[in-house]
């Protein structure tokens, strides 16, 4: 009898064992916003966010950069390993709703799945000649903003797809703003200063005269739950 119920001991715990390690299995695109720091009052790298995990090719990136490095991911250690330089980073996954990973910044990275059922039937440079050729409404009655065409001196940075452009509004006419693509899916992404942080949105339907957003990341005191760029009533 004792023997007996060792056995479904075991079998209970190889079962908790399994599922476990299945319910670590995610799956989809994955992008880092709305992060948070470890210890206030420490350094910090700003405009990180943007990190992307593809779980079913197992690629990593910027949804800035130009191209993907090939990962390893593995479930039952939460690690995901870089065979390039042998570099490896524990990852934590919570449901089917956050994964949070410390690159040791000072900043846990926290990834969020992304919805890619927003296929617009327009292209980028679309979407580009939108902003850059309207007036927009202001902004909570108090901010306009002007998104030029010019490129911004970000786009010269190594690792850019190099389409930041110039934001001008009464607060800083060096903001910077960018239109990034994943699978038919768009994201306007911008700062209003230069060294200010960056909003994210992702952009769900597109018309002649107005442009719907689902926020994702704001930041300050001007931008708060922007929903719509409008040039028209």
């Amino acid at each position: 009898v004792i023997n007996k119920l060792k056995k479904v001991l075991q079998l209970i715990f190889i079962v908790i064992g399994l599922t476990s390690c299945k319910a670590q299995e995610v799956d989809g695109i994955w992008m880092s916003y709305n992060n948070r720091n470890i210890e206030e009052g420490k350094l910090t790298t700003s405009r990180d966010e943007g990190i992307i995990i593809d779980f079913d090719k197992q690629t990593m990136g910027k949804i800035t950069a130009d191209s993907m490095l090939q990962v390893k991911i593995d479930y039952t250690k939460s690690k995901i390993l870089f065979s390039a330089d042998s570099l490896n980073i524990d990852f934590k996954v919570f449901g089917k709703d956050s994964i949070e990973i410390d690159f040791e910044r000072n900043m846990i990275h926290v990834f969020r799945p992304l919805n890619l059922k927003h296929k617009l039937e327009v292209d980028k440079n679309d979407i580009v000649q939108f902003l850059t050729k309207n007036e927009f409404q202001e902004i909570n009655e108090d901010l306009s903003l002007k998104f030029r065409n010019e490129l911004h001196f970000y786009s010269t940075i190594a690792g850019d797809k190099n389409d930041q452009r110039f934001l001008e509004s009464r607060i800083d006419t060096n903001g910077y703003w960018s239109i990034e693509e994943l699978k038919g899916n768009f994201f306007l992404i911008f700062a209003i200063e230069e060294i200010g942080e960056q909003n994210i949105y992702q952009i769900t339907e597109l018309t002649n005269c107005r442009m719907t957003l689902e926020p994702m990341q704001e930041y300050g005191y001007w931008i708060k739950n922007l929903t719509e760029l409008k040039t028209c009533l």
